[in-house]
Parts: C-alpha cells; structure tokens; sequence
C-alpha cells in the first residue's frame, strides 16, 4: 500500500487541476543501486493492463505490476519549506514521522 499526506494529495491534485488529460497519478519504483529505490511519479489519463488501481482523498494512484513489491508500504509526502520544495518519498514510516513531528494526514 503506498500512502499520500495530505499535503501530498493537495499539490497533486492541484497538479491534475491544470490538465485537462489526466484521470490520476502513476507511481513508479525501479530498483537502483545496492538497496536504494528510485520513485518516479507522472501524470496518467488512464490505468494500462495489469495495473493495480488505488484511491486515495478522491485521486487514482496507478501501480504497475513491476512497482508494487518494490513500493508497498511508502509514503509520499509533499514538502514546501524556505529550504526544499517537493515530493519525499520515504520507505520507513517511523523515520518520516520522527523527521516531520508526525504524518501530516
């Protein structure tokens, strides 16, 4: 299960307000280096075959088939701050709450 804050799920939401085409989110993990992760997340006007379809606040989360072992259990948050701005992804629940003071949901 990958879950979005609140904050997340504003600034995509905001994101899909400006397009006229997409219908939700789609969240990519593909494996790096040694045990690292790398996310990458787009756009998408529609769920391809074999894609695991979640809902979350109203927004469609489209997983492939490759990324649901790899991404099962993050949590994406949305950060907007003097010194960083955007989405973290983060693999331990506990060390994102620890870092933010708790989850912002």
């Amino acid at each position: 299960m990958i879950t979005l804050t609140t904050n997340a799920l504003s600034a995509i939401k905001a994101a899909l307000s400006g397009s006229a085409q997409a219908d939700g989110l789609r969240v990519v993990a593909k494996a790096g280096t040694g045990a690292s992760v790398n996310y990458l997340m787009h756009l998408e006007s529609r769920a391809r075959d074999g894609d695991l379809i979640l809902e979350q606040g109203g927004l469609k989360l489209f997983i492939d088939g490759a990324s649901r072992s790899v991404a099962r259990g993050i949590v994406i948050d949305f950060v907007d701050s003097a010194t960083a701005r955007g989405f973290v992804f983060e693999d331990d629940p506990a060390a994102l709450m620890m870092a933010s003071g708790g989850l912002r949901n």
